[in-house]
């Protein structure tokens, strides 16, 4: 009876952070450069980051939510750094990151924070789209199971049923590498579902339907702490995660929009580095129902993930191709350079 309503906790817990990232994303994409701006941390200064020159400009800016991945740009977001820039960001939020590659293919995205192998995958398919920074070197997702299950390592679970956010999607790509390194092969030795983020992933887990599932910040750092869940998996190579992609022709026409935008998350990010308190400050209103230490943990360990001066790292993208290729998606390789624009970094 305690451990169900422990659980029963916990899964109200996540389903609130799920709602209040929702919501508070809505709220701070509509306020633009209001009132939000003005009381943010940034605001009122350090005194550390010299204020940058307003370009003034919107940007429709796709990420995946409910999870810490995309950091940098949450915080820049949530604390007024890219409205006091001039910068008006209009906010969409995804479960998977090929729906929302999809949606800046279509058009109704500026600029999408996504892994670095939707980028390889447009060019081939002929599509003008690049990398012009990265934000998080790493997968960014990690199988959790429940702590008293059998599991070892990867190897025990052939035969099981694991759930990814969506397959196709980052945690699956990360997933399927790490079996494959374990000897198994995630096309007939285990069977892949997708398990969406948060309270439905916990719930895969915890009712059993999957032996273990992908998850991120802070999601993973919550179901740790509770004591009933650990972490079977987490993938230690060098993966270009989460990287700042736009089509070129949009860059072509709004260079300036792009290098302010570029300029401000580096600002952001070094600013964090410095002073983790700001950050976590900044999130706190997207994750409020996390506890403060927990997401003081999840912020310290995403930020160790985020790559000096925002530079695509060559060895990470090359990991990302290699996936990609062995997979059989890509059917041959692409040029660092024809993927990547640095040019356009401070």
């Amino acid at each position: 009876m305690k451990k169900q309503k422990t659980f029963a906790l916990l899964l109200l817990s996540l389903m609130l952070v799920v709602l209040s990232a929702c919501g508070n994303s809505n709220s701070n994409s509509n306020a633009g450069s209001g009132a939000t701006a003005s009381a943010s941390p940034s605001a009122s200064g350090s005194g550390e980051a010299s204020p940058a020159t307003p370009v003034g400009g919107k940007i429709r800016l796709g990420l995946v939510g409910g999870g810490m991945t995309p950091l940098v740009a949450q915080i820049g977001i949530n604390d007024g750094s890219y409205a006091n820039a001039g910068i008006e960001i209009e906010e969409k939020d995804f479960t998977a990151g090929s729906d929302m590659v999809q949606a800046l293919v279509g058009g109704s995205l500026d600029v999408v924070l996504g892994s670095y192998e939707h980028v390889l995958r447009q060019i081939q398919n002929g599509l003008g789209v690049k990398a012009y920074a990265e934000i998080f070197n790493g997968v960014g997702y990690s199988l959790v199971v429940k702590k008293d299950a059998t599991y070892q390592s990867l190897a025990d679970l052939k035969g099981k049923t694991l759930a990814v956010t969506k397959v196709g999607s980052l945690s699956d790509t990360g997933l399927r590498e790490g079996l494959k390194e374990a000897g198994l092969d995630p096309e007939k030795d285990v069977k892949l579902i997708n398990g969406g983020s948060g309270a439905t992933m916990l719930a895969a887990i915890e009712s059993g339907q999957a032996a273990g599932g992908m998850v991120s910040e802070p999601t993973l750092s919550q179901m740790v702490s509770t004591g009933n869940y650990r972490v079977l998996y987490d993938p230690p190579f060098e993966f270009a995660g989460i990287v700042i992609m736009a089509k070129t022709d949009w860059v072509a026409k709004n260079q300036d929009l792009m290098k302010q935008f570029l300029k401000v998350s580096g600002e952001v990010n070094a600013r964090a580095q410095q002073d983790p308190e700001t950050a976590v400050a900044a999130v706190q209103k997207l994750f409020d129902k996390v506890p403060a230490d927990v997401l003081k943990q999840a912020v310290a360990t995403q930020l160790t993930k985020v790559p000096e001066g925002l530079k695509v790292t060559e060895a990470g993208a090359e990991y990302v191709q290699k996936t990609q290729l062995d997979q059989g998606i890509l059917k041959k390789e692409i040029p660092f350079a024809d993927a990547t624009d640095l040019s356009l970094l401070p």
